[in-house]
């Protein structure tokens, strides 16, 4: 066998192995972008979601503290007294 020719079935060989490790590389790219949408889709629900109760707290506090401010007044006296003590 000659030179030529063993040289030729090694650019073969790796030739072939190299379109199998891209073929490798772009089936793990697909597959992480994949992964990656559907994490920013999950992460963006549950930033949807939790701003929604978010708004619906505060909405909520601010009624509440103007049906009642001496109440809300004395509550966050107490609070921040006992958090002082604490401290």
């Amino acid at each position: 066998m000659s030179a030529d020719a063993t040289a030729g079935k090694a650019k073969d060989a790796v030739s072939a192995g190299a379109d199998s490790v891209e073929g490798a590389i772009n089936d793990v790219a697909s597959k992480a972008t994949e992964v990656t949408r559907k994490a920013k889709e999950t992460a963006s629900e549950l930033i949807d979601e939790h701003r929604d109760a978010v708004a619906e707290a505060l909405q909520s506090a601010t009624e509440t503290i103007r049906a009642r401010p001496i109440t809300s007044v004395a509550v966050v006296a107490a609070v921040a007294y006992l958090w002082g003590k604490l401290s």
